[in-house]
């Protein structure tokens, strides 16, 4: 199964993970059978509230989810319309941490009330 992870920057394991999904300068795609972690620029990391199409940076991978401390509806929407799941990172900040909360299935699926309302909502 591979995941999209949105970070702020990439340092290696500890890399922190980005509030916002659509404005991560970068994403993290984890292959979790093989192990490996690859990492993607956003090309669409500063756009208007609601224009942003991350999808675009990591169409065609084969990605099955996506873990995030915060998106807009429009954008888990987005995700769930192309087969993805959307979870809620919790209290992982950091890639390694998602890595593990994910492969150990604690981390919970997105439900409406957690979507963000704007790019002030943290």
């Amino acid at each position: 199964m591979k995941i999209i992870i949105p970070l702020d920057e990439y340092s290696g394991p500890d890399s922190q993970v980005c509030d916002h999904f659509g404005s991560a300068p970068f994403f993290a795609t984890v292959d979790m059978a093989a192990g490996e972690v690859s990492i993607i620029d956003n090309q669409n990391a500063h756009h208007d509230h609601g224009q942003c199409t991350p999808a675009d940076s990591f169409a065609g991978i084969g990605a099955s989810a996506i873990v995030v401390k915060g998106i807009g509806a429009r954008a888990a929407a987005k995700m769930q319309s192309l087969g993805m799941e959307v979870y809620m990172a919790g209290p992982a900040r950091t890639l390694v941490e998602v890595i593990e909360g994910f492969g150990s299935g604690i981390l919970n699926k997105l439900d409406a009330q957690q979507t963000c309302q704007g790019h002030g909502c943290h």
